[in-house]
């Protein structure tokens, strides 16, 4: 008997039920029923991936690859599952490479023919074809699914191979504002492009399938905090300078997975950054630190993830300060509010900041600046942000306390559970917003993306103290316990995609109907209108 080897490729948030139901499938066929105990499957199924390292699907199931994509036995059969993950592996290469060494005439599913098309495979007329590619076209809303960033920080060059989603209409627009654009192609060559006002619009075409776009420029080094500096070896994204470093679409809501190679490393130093970010993230998301650092091993949670911190020297003893209780309060997130969703290593990156800087929430490497590299809640919230503000992206600027008054009550949640009270200095933060008239503003204003948030009074303090007090009295309300469970479905519900603070309060007074009047009048108190409804009694030191 013929015996098919079948190739089941997984990878970070595949669909479990995709790759474990057809594995069921061909691993039970049989050829004659009535012989079942005594003869095995015509088909011999495999699991193969990048690399024979433990992957976890959706859900945080893990699996174990048998082979890698470099080792792998000639396949008869290939099957890709689904998922979020597949739009990170459209621009993986060595995925692509994979699929189209196939042998012809297979049955593919959908989702291997969604890489096929971008890998030049398809048999698709549309795809690859001869037609003339259309005139430059400004469309913000053709969806991006992936970005394959390259940056060579000697040369100040980049090239981003972005995955666009099929359209309705063809053309595909980015922010550019920094960039020197020098070309733009398609799979069969040059695409028509124009740049305008800090904008790139593509004639991207519209083929039926996801197009991939390649895009050469150079950036320039910032000297501020609006994308590469180089001074300091850190680039900084936040809120919209994306478009100083690569294409992007800097609105909250946008969220797309990215894979990122740096180039042009000084020798001696080192540059840490993700290689992948494999669920939708904001365009602030890809970050990149360089320097001359020590890479510590923090240890690892229950669920596996790893936990480390880079720091530069004489930053020990601040950086162990810091992290003491990181791995606690990271396995308190997963155990509490779900799996992360940002790879199995995470952790704190020592930034050369100015002073009074804080952090920034570049998962799964998050940048803590160096005066703060001793302060728990730093490391605690920007941990955090793989939750909130990542995890579940705002769908509006105004919905900043989505992201940041969450976070800042979950940090105080984890931390007190390693004995750390931070909740006296959220009082004394407080204190001072409410007294201060030119300080003080509404936690979450009206409108979406009516603001530019990094000149508005929101961009403040006011919706991480005001918003980790509405969580707290709500917990005062309904149970510390209950409201972890529905901050928990809450995320389960919308990671990978953006969201509405007025959605979770809404979630929220579903969940507890009994005290959904109180809730919403905490909401009214806290967040929608600027004077506080308590101010509270605390000796705090001026500030």
């Amino acid at each position: 008997m013929a015996t098919h080897r079948v190739g089941i490729v997984v990878f970070e948030n595949a669909e479990v039920l995709d790759f474990c139901g057809p594995f069921e499938v061909f691993s039970v066929t049989r050829l004659d029923e009535d012989q079942r105990r005594t003869t095995a499957s015509p088909f011999e199924v495999v699991l193969v991936a990048e690399s024979t390292r433990l992957v976890r699907a959706n859900g945080g199931m893990t699996v174990v690859p048998d082979y890698a994509f470099a080792d792998c036995p000639r396949l008869d059969i290939l099957l890709v599952p689904g998922g979020w993950g597949t739009r990170a592996q459209i621009a993986n290469t060595h995925m692509r490479a994979a699929s189209s060494s196939m042998p012809e005439g297979r049955a593919w599913p959908a989702a291997a023919a969604l890489l096929l098309a971008v890998a030049g495979c398809s048999s698709d007329s549309d795809v690859g074809s001869d037609s003339e590619p259309p005139p430059a076209r400004e469309n913000w809303q053709r969806a991006l699914l992936h970005t394959d960033l390259e940056l060579d920080l000697a040369t100040m060059t980049g090239r981003a191979v972005i995955s666009v989603a099929d359209g309705e209409a063809p053309g595909a627009s980015w922010a550019v504002g920094g960039l020197d654009i020098h070309a733009v192609r398609g799979a069969d060559g040059p695409l028509a492009y124009r740049v305008r006002d800090g904008r790139l619009d593509v004639g991207v075409p519209d083929t039926g399938a996801p197009v991939a776009v390649t895009i050469d420029y150079g950036f320039a080094a910032q000297e501020a905090f609006e994308g590469w500096m180089a001074d300091a070896g850190l680039s900084f994204l936040w809120p919209a300078f994306c478009s100083n470093l690569f294409p992007c679409r800097p609105a909250p809501a946008e969220g797309q997975t990215y894979t990122l190679a740096i180039s042009g490393v000084a020798e001696g130093d080192t540059a840490v950054y993700p290689a992948m970010i494999p669920t939708p993230a904001p365009a602030y998301m890809p970050a990149v630190a360089v320097g001359s650092f020590t890479e510590l091993d923090l240890g690892a949670t229950r669920d596996g993830t790893r936990m480390k911190v880079w720091y530069p020297p004489g930053a020990d003893t601040a950086a162990a300060a810091g992290t003491a209780h990181l791995v606690a309060v990271m396995d308190f997130y997963e155990q509490t509010y779900g799996p992360y969703r940002y790879g199995d290593v995470a952790g704190s990156v020592s930034a050369a900041w100015e002073a009074g800087f804080g952090g920034m929430e570049h998962h799964p490497f998050w940048h803590v600046a160096a005066d703060a590299m001793d302060e728990p809640e730093v490391h605690a919230h920007e941990a955090a942000h793989g939750w909130f503000g990542n995890g579940v992206r705002m769908a509006c600027w105004e919905d900043f306390v989505l992201s940041e008054g969450t976070v800042s009550y979950m940090a105080a949640r984890a931390l007190g559970r390693q004995g750390v009270d931070i909740w006296p200095e959220y009082d004394c933060r407080l204190q001072r917003i409410c007294h201060d008239e030119q300080r003080n503003t509404v936690a979450r204003p009206d409108g979406c993306n009516a603001i530019t948030l990094d000149e508005h009074p929101l961009w403040s303090q006011v919706p991480y103290m005001k918003g980790a007090r509405f969580f707290r009295e709500v917990a005062a309300l309904v149970g510390a316990g209950p409201l972890d469970a529905a901050l928990a479905d809450f995320h389960q519900r919308h990671v990978g995609d953006a969201a509405r603070m007025e959605e979770l309060i809404a979630e929220l007074q579903a969940a507890f109907p009994s005290e959904a009047m109180a809730i919403a009048e905490l909401a009214d108190g806290w967040l929608r209108q600027r004077a506080c409804p308590a101010i509270p009694d605390r000796d705090c030191p001026a500030g």
